[in-house]
């Protein structure tokens, strides 16, 4: 199925993101799906089968919020790494981590913690159109290989314990 270089298309109503994610990591597929509904647009970045990264168009997926939603910044420390961001054109990452607000460590527990709640997100959404691209991921894209099935399992005992009101939100990162 995803042998070939073409696209694969669709709308969410028609495929479940589950069955296509599973269809990804069985034929180790090398690419970015592409998601949109309303103007937000978030990719998922796929090699060898397994999640590598994701992306969002919308200001609640940056790092800095979710690092601030989890307690691991707070907005001070967002704002200044910003401003430096800025000033430097460096990454908000090796920033906060230059500046001594974050271990390398803790970046790249927040930055696993942007990719599930990306991903997430995405679950929630009925409609929508799809789109995978195989092929070569972009270069600044920062590999921390997710496998899908045991994601997936995460959402749906978050999805669950959501439900039931028993979600407190920080344990999303796993640590």
């Amino acid at each position: 199925m995803m042998m070939n270089r073409e696209p694969l298309a669709g709308e969410l109503h028609d495929v479940a993101l589950v069955d296509l994610l599973r269809n990804f990591q069985t034929s180790k597929a090398n690419g970015t799906l592409t998601l949109q509904n309303n103007g937000r647009e978030k990719s998922i970045y796929i090699k060898g089968g397994n999640i590598v990264s994701a992306s969002s168009n919308l200001p609640e997926d940056r790092l800095g919020h979710i690092l601030v939603k989890a307690g691991k910044l707070n907005p001070e420390q967002v704002e200044a790494a910003l401003k430096v961001k800025g000033a430097t054109q460096k990454k908000f990452g090796a920033v906060v981590v230059e500046l001594g607000f974050l271990s390398p460590k803790e970046l790249f527990e927040g930055l696993k913690l942007q990719v599930k709640e990306i991903i997430y997100s995405l679950f929630l959404w009925e409609e929508g159109d799809y789109r995978f691209m195989p092929g070569e991921l972009p270069q600044q894209t920062i590999s921390l290989v997710l496998d899908p099935i045991q994601l997936v399992s995460e959402i749906i005992h978050r999805l669950q314990s959501e439900s039931t009101g028993e979600w407190d939100g920080k344990a999303a990162g796993g640590a």
